[in-house]
């Protein structure tokens, strides 16, 4: 990523990302450290930040707690690469290439409004970019082209998803029309799709007509082979397609559908062998039934089937390209990061299983890692309400010097916030008669939730909070019970222990 970027956005993005690892502040000197820049650069960087990308992201600054990221907006960090990708001169250079793919340097150079100098700089830059990624970027004239046309495809559906999402359209082509062509297809093909993997395909789709248009099309072989069934199945889509094609620039290829079945439905034609799939779908199976066991909890045919037939098409892909999708931002890394965190049983347990059905380079465990959790969470109906009944209880005792009443109606408010989450009862003693002897029952409580000091008792898993809880204090609360559980999953040895 570095060598696309220039440094200052590099070290911006990078410094967000080391922040949205980190659960509260962040001490300053730190932070410094870890951007490789000064004070006042940190400090410049912040103000830029919260100026342009304000909109998605925002970092605090305080000069005795530290730095941020705020909570409460620091959720869409995919739309600042967006912003990036779009500032970006290389990903512009990439993104018109696909429409202007037998330009020289000069039309570029003017197009792009750079020098001579600059421009063969980034190209350079691009090069090593592309090689990493089995391309190559050719310079007479100007375009990406792969040992198989379908690298390049896929590349640039990767782009078009990381630079656009899917709340922006960015192509000539009617966006309801292309999306019920691929519903309808899909549909007929029995491939279910959900409405980011439709929006993806219609990139895919959209990108195969424009290289077909630019002359790159699959291997004549692929053209010469008799129509199987999924052709014919296109097929009778060419009057709704031609259709759509006539409002834009781009012609309609004769064998359209040829390049248009063994691109966005390759997951039927990239595979060693039959047997090939028939061993890879009964070692995902096996998979399934492992970790479900693993973790008693089941998983019902209609969501192993979708589950299923994405792991299919992702080992189909890496059949024929071998590399990472990713470009610049892995929109499923910090997903698969937390599950790690809050259900560490549950990543082991899934990551050991995966091992089993391992090719190299590893596919499950490096490239689809983080996919596969997200497939998992998303598809695996209900499992994240199992997931949480399996962490432990936090026990919580509410002690207060105002009195009984005042300890229930604590204690009440805490049931009414966290109550799937905890144990909670209230010290029954008179907090301002009680000797330090009465106060030893406190230490087996995994949190001592109480409204002032109490006097002789320092141990940390005391919170002092105010007479009515505040914000702060419901936050600070949540933030105990988190750490306390993950604790407890990270050292579930200890916890039998101490119980």
């Amino acid at each position: 990523m570095e060598q696309l970027l220039n440094s200052s956005t590099y070290r911006r993005i990078q410094f967000v990302e080391f922040l949205d690892q980190l659960p509260s502040w962040c001490d300053l000197k730190e932070a410094t450290q870890t951007s490789g820049c000064s004070v006042k650069t940190l400090l410049s960087d912040i103000v830029f930040i919260n100026e342009f990308w304000g909109d998605y992201i925002y970092i605090e600054y305080s000069k005795f707690q530290g730095v941020r990221l705020n909570n409460l907006t620091s959720n869409k960090l995919g739309n600042v690469y967006c912003q990036i990708y779009h500032e970006s001169l290389e990903f512009q250079f990439i993104e018109k290439m696909l429409y202007e793919s037998h330009q020289d340097a000069e039309y570029w150079i003017n197009e792009l409004f750079i020098s001579e100098a600059s421009f063969y700089r980034m190209v350079n830059g691009l090069e090593d970019f592309f090689k990493r990624r089995g391309l190559k970027l050719e310079r007479s004239p100007f375009r990406i082209t792969g040992p198989d046309e379908r690298w390049v495809r896929f590349f640039y559906q990767q782009y078009f998803t990381e630079a656009y999402g899917v709340n922006q359209w960015p192509f000539a082509f009617d966006q309801k029309e292309t999306t019920c062509f691929i519903m309808r297809a899909s549909t007929d093909l029995d491939v279910t799709l959900d409405d980011r993997e439709i929006q993806e395909a219609a990139y895919l789709f959209i990108v195969t007509l424009n290289r077909m248009n630019q002359g790159l099309y699959l291997p004549e072989s692929v053209h010469a082979e008799i129509d199987d069934t999924i052709d014919r199945t296109l097929i009778l889509s060419h009057p709704f397609v031609e259709q759509l094609v006539a409002k834009t620039d781009l012609k309609l290829p004769k064998k359209w559908y040829k390049e248009v079945s063994r691109t966005i439905f390759h997951e039927f034609y990239n595979w060693e062998n039959p047997e090939q799939v028939v061993q890879i779908n009964s070692k995902i199976d096996i998979f399934l039934s492992n970790v479900s066991q693993a973790i008693e909890y089941p998983l019902n045919q209609e969501d192993k089937q979708k589950i299923m037939q994405k792991m299919l098409t992702w080992f189909a892909e890496h059949n024929f390209y071998p590399y990472r999708q990713v470009l610049l931002f892995d929109k499923h890394q910090k997903f698969a990061r937390e599950i790690q965190l809050l259900y560490p049983f549950f990543f082991d347990t899934v990551e050991s299983y995966l091992k089993a059905i391992e090719k190299t380079p590893k596919l499950w465990t490096e490239i689809r890692l983080n996919n596969v959790f997200f497939l998992l969470m998303k598809e695996w109906s209900h499992l994240p309400i199992h997931l949480e009944n399996l962490r432990k209880k936090v026990m919580i005792l509410v002690v207060s010097d105002l009195g009984q009443k005042h300890a229930e109606m604590l204690q009440d408010f805490v049931i009414a916030n966290y109550n799937e989450r905890i144990l909670v009862h209230t010290f029954k003693k008179s907090v301002i008669l009680a000797e330090p002897v009465d106060f030893e029952e406190l230490i087996k409580y995994d949190i001592v939730l109480s409204n002032n000091p109490i006097k002789g008792y320092a141990h940390e898993n005391i919170l002092i909070v105010n007479n009515f809880l505040s914000a702060s204090d419901r936050e600070n609360l949540l933030n105990f019970i988190v750490m306390i559980q993950k604790n407890a999953a990270f050292h579930p040895s200890q916890e039998t222990k101490r119980s």
